[in-house]
């Protein structure tokens, strides 16, 4: 990838940063934003996002390495490349990792936002203000989630988005610039970075027949990274139309219980999988059901979710995690 520049060159029509760029989502965002003629930069720690994520499109990539807690590298980043859209990934989103150090969730995913925010004062061209949200910031229901359904999150990282969310609404009313908050459902697909279900399920059926996981019974709401960028996307090109604020669902409109997953990387893999329990991989707060209604992304993205659970289970069997990742 290549350093930032510094020869003063007025900037093109287009420029996305994107924090958390090497991550999952966001290096298939990066990806994304590049396939549509968009000049892209990334700022991330590598805490999790390594350069692999981006290789092939690495020359064409400003990197700016850069932890989001640190405002002054955040603030000199924004101003440096001045973007026209910045796209606030960087989290801490794995559960686990929140539930066991929740004062870091906290200082990553509020105090890094509200960070990202004041820099985006020094881009004075920006006109869309995207950040990455999670269904987890509804209450838990029996129902699917439209964006009116009632808010309540059972986790620290819940919590802590909607915290973001919030943060985000303020920005937009005291500073006018036009913000899309995207409650993402359960991502996945190639080159994870986090050792969730999926990856587990496939690294596992890859050493041994019986697998060791925690409760199955939970439905979910998987949705595929690169539709996932796609919807992204569209949001920054709405808020560049429309302007405002909105807030949209992004996911597949379909819940499948881990029993789903197992069977079908079973058959993707050839193998006739079990299960034995493992009372350490439950969690203390899993809801039964999470899943989204995406009727306003469909009216006002012109966006839906076209890769099935079978369909984008076959291109993660291939590639379940990033370079270094690695899960029990």
């Amino acid at each position: 990838m290549r350093e930032p520049s510094r020869n003063g060159s007025p900037p093109s029509p287009e420029r996305a940063l994107v924090t958390g760029g090497l991550g999952f989502v966001g290096s298939h965002l990066c990806a994304q934003l590049l396939r549509d003629g968009t000049e892209v930069a990334v700022l991330d720690d590598l805490s999790l996002g390594a350069p692999e994520n981006l290789r092939e499109h690495a020359p064409a990539v400003t990197l700016f390495r850069a932890d989001v807690r640190d405002a002054e590298a955040v603030r000199r980043s924004v101003a440096e490349f001045s973007p026209t859209a910045v796209f606030h990934l960087a989290a801490v989103h794995y559960i686990p990792a929140c539930e066991a150090d929740p004062v870091r969730a906290i200082e990553v995913n509020v105090a890094g936002t509200e960070a990202v925010l004041q820099a985006c004062l020094a881009a004075p061209g920006l006109h869309a203000l995207v950040l990455a949200s999670t269904g987890a910031v509804y209450a838990p229901s029996a129902a699917a989630h439209g964006e009116d359904s009632p808010l309540g999150p059972t986790d620290v990282y819940g919590h802590t988005k909607l915290w973001a969310e919030q943060l985000v609404a303020l920005f937009h009313a005291r500073r006018g610039v036009p913000t899309a908050v995207a409650r993402l459902f359960n991502v996945f697909g190639p080159s994870e970075t986090n050792p969730h279900l999926i990856p587990t399920v496939i690294r596992q059926a890859e050493r041994a027949a019986e697998l060791a996981l925690g409760d199955l019974s939970t439905r979910r709401d998987y949705v595929f990274a690169e539709d996932v960028a796609g919807a992204l996307a569209a949001m920054a090109r709405a808020c560049a139309r429309d302007g405002g604020a909105r807030t949209c669902n992004v996911g597949s409109e379909r819940a499948a219980p881990g029993t789903e997953v197992v069977r079908l990387v079973g058959e993707l893999m050839g193998r006739e999988l079990t299960v034995r329990r493992d009372a350490t991989r439950l969690r203390p707060s899993d809801r039964p059901l999470l899943l989204s209604d995406c009727a306003l992304a469909r009216a006002s993205l012109d966006w839906s979710a076209g890769t099935s659970l079978a369909d984008g289970l076959r291109q993660a069997v291939d590639r379940p995690l990033a370079a270094g990742v690695e899960v029990g």
